[in-house]
């Protein structure tokens, strides 16, 4: 636990560079599901919130370090006496990238904390999933002005899940991000 708020508190702690920004924006998770032997697909649009610092290493290479959340919401398999649900991400990720004038692209990767929750409303019983998964991706990010930028962004994720009261599984999830951030200093 102690690793994880070090990690979160890494943006705060640095004195080298104040270049913290604050986010919002629309997502769309796209989830990977097998039923019975048959792949399906949902998805759902929501939002996002961000928090992150900059470091810039050159003239041209910079590093982002990032803590998110994602509000999911995607319902991946619902009966008259079941729902299964990808609720949502905690998210903290490094996003080394290369700017030039305005524009910038990185790579990100980091750890996602995935809340998944199976509820049978027949029985009452419901069955809360919060495990980690690893994620990669990549960003684009446009300056439109020196405190507002514009990314576009996705992320892929692994994540198995099965669910015990549908047949359904979750087998992996990719979110599209358009967001909007805002830099404090």
């Amino acid at each position: 636990m102690r690793k994880i708020l070090f990690l979160f508190f890494v943006p705060f702690i640095v004195l080298s560079q104040n270049d913290f920004y604050l986010g919002f924006g629309s997502i769309t998770t796209f989830a990977q599901l097998v039923d019975q032997g048959s792949d399906y697909e949902k998805d759902n649009m929501d939002f996002g919130l961000y928090y992150g610092n900059n470091f810039k290493i050159t003239d041209k290479f910079m590093t982002t370090l990032e803590v998110f959340y994602l509000n999911q919401k995607v319902v991946l398999a619902r009966t008259r006496s079941s729902k299964f649900e990808l609720h949502q991400n905690v998210g903290f990720g490094i996003k080394p990238g290369f700017y030039s004038g305005k524009h910038s692209v990185h790579l990100s990767a980091g750890i996602l904390g995935v809340y998944v929750f199976d509820q049978s409303t027949e029985g009452g019983g419901q069955f809360d999933h919060f495990d980690e998964s690893y994620y990669y991706g990549m960003d684009y990010n446009y300056d439109l002005t020196d405190k507002i930028s514009c990314n576009l962004g996705v992320i892929l994720s692994d994540f198995k899940s099965i669910s015990y009261f549908t047949t359904r599984e979750l087998e992996e999830f990719a979110v599209f991000q358009l967001t909007l951030h805002y830099n404090l200093f």
